[in-house]
């Protein structure tokens, strides 16, 4: 019985010799890591080709991400997928999914719980971003026709002698009946041309939407008002 205690005893010791020789696995490489690569391949100007059809910037800054307003830390990387938290809320997620031509934002915020009844928490609609592309105040000019049967416009920009410039025709027919002339100056843009009517209360936005389709935007600069007129979707007029 001696004999194979002391057996035993020698196994034991070679185990225990073999686990505290054997390479230690550092406990960053256990946990999720971080693409960078794919990261950056979110940063940019975006248009959403749903949800609001507005713009959208993403900067990747000293390892964070900063979608429009939001800073977002990052969480991990896996496949395709960007995971992310709300840095001032970290119950608030954002999950981007890069594909080819567009990425796929999942905002999400956590489930919380009493007891056993679900007090809040689950995922919101996904937005879908297109990237965007530089427009020219010359591809604007003509006439354009909402895409969009259940909200029709007819809508004609003109050229002026000032290259920054336009006038901006809205009619609900194809003749223009009724129509006003609204005379814009441009303000900012490249990716997104931003006007202003004469008196400066209403800013109107122009971008690209899909192929020659163009977004036309508008809202208030009035103090104290809030919300965006429903944009229109255009396509150019053959006649």
């Amino acid at each position: 019985m001696k004999e194979i205690g002391r057996v035993v005893s020698l196994c034991w010791a070679s185990i225990v010799l073999a686990s505290c020789n054997s390479p230690k696995v550092p406990i960053e490489d256990s946990q999720k890591g971080i693409d960078e690569s794919l990261i950056q391949r979110l940063a940019g100007s975006w248009v959403a080709n749903n949800y609001d059809y507005g713009s959208y910037e993403i900067v990747y800054d000293e390892k964070k991400l900063i979608f429009n307003s939001e800073k977002l830390e990052i969480e991990y990387t896996e496949d395709s997928r960007v995971f992310t938290h709300q840095v001032k809320d970290k119950t608030f997620h954002y999950i981007f999914e890069v594909n080819e031509e567009e990425i796929i934002v999942y905002p999400k915020y956590e489930v919380k719980q009493s007891g056993d009844e679900l007090v809040s928490g689950g995922d919101l609609a996904p937005i879908e971003l297109k990237k965007t592309r530089t427009i020219s105040q010359e591809s604007i000019l003509g006439r354009w026709k909402s895409t969009e049967p259940d909200f029709p416009a007819f809508i004609q920009i003109n050229a002026t002698f000032d290259p920054n410039k336009v006038e901006l025709l809205i009619a609900k027919t194809e003749s223009l009946e009724n129509s006003e002339a609204i005379p814009l100056t441009f303000e900012t843009g490249e990716t997104e041309l931003i006007y202003l009517n004469k008196d400066k209360t209403l800013r109107y936005s122009f971008s690209y939407y899909k192929e020659t389709q163009l977004i036309l935007s508008s809202s208030t600069n009035k103090n104290g008002a809030k919300g965006t007129a429903r944009s229109w979707i255009l396509e150019r007029r053959v006649d």
